[in-house]
């Protein structure tokens, strides 16, 4: 028996497992630092000093739901499956722990503080997470919302999307895990390029 048989039965084994209803868990791993040469975000904030706070507590397995408007996939690929059930679970907690740690990580690299006990506290809660299907087929594609809310009353909704990373994207890790990653990471894009949230967290 060949090799590429072989691998052929294993993708219809893995097919089959999925349509017969086995749950896949999303985890994220270590979240892709942003590009400061090509992102052109601003900086330095040597005048920021920030408290972060995860503040998802459902930490249950939260059900991942397909998107798509029906026009965006080849008909015989996802045409009928928005609002279904993807066969993914994950923790929103865990999503916002990491967009967490990656946000620090961005605004320390600028020259932030971020410490227990500043006059700026920032809470994250990634709320959404939804598998989209585009046109280039079964591509790991996930889009994520999150509500970013200041202590001092200011709040806002961001949301960012990501997928694999394609086949140059580095190994290690599954495709779904890779998808994850990078769609933290462009949340992250997403708010750091923000100017309101910005000189909201400049104004202590």
């Amino acid at each position: 028996m060949g090799e590429h048989l072989v691998s052929r039965i294993a993708i219809a084994i893995c097919l089959v497992s999925l349509i017969m209803g086995c749950t896949l868990h999303v985890v994220p791993s270590k979240i892709p630092p942003l590009d400061t040469k090509t992102e052109g975000l601003a900086g330095p904030y040597n005048n920021i000093t920030v408290t972060l706070v995860n503040a998802q507590a459902d930490n249950s397995d939260f059900s991942v739901k397909y998107l798509t408007d029906g026009s965006t996939v080849p008909d015989s690929y996802g045409k009928d499956m928005n609002g279904k059930d993807a066969g993914i679970v994950l923790s929103r907690k865990l999503w916002t722990e990491k967009l967490a740690e990656a946000l620090g990580a961005e605004l320390v690299t600028r020259q932030a503080k971020v410490v227990d006990g500043a006059p700026v506290i920032i809470s994250l809660k990634v709320t959404e997470i939804l598998r989209t299907l585009v046109k280039t087929g079964p591509v790991t594609q996930f889009r994520a919302t999150a509500i970013v809310t200041l202590n001092s009353g200011w709040t806002k909704t961001y949301v960012g999307n990501g997928d694999a990373g394609g086949f140059g994207a580095p190994f290690g890790d599954n495709t779904f895990t890779r998808g994850a990653n990078y769609t933290i990471q462009d949340l992250v894009r997403v708010i750091m390029s923000d100017p309101e949230f910005i000189t909201e967290i400049s104004k202590h």
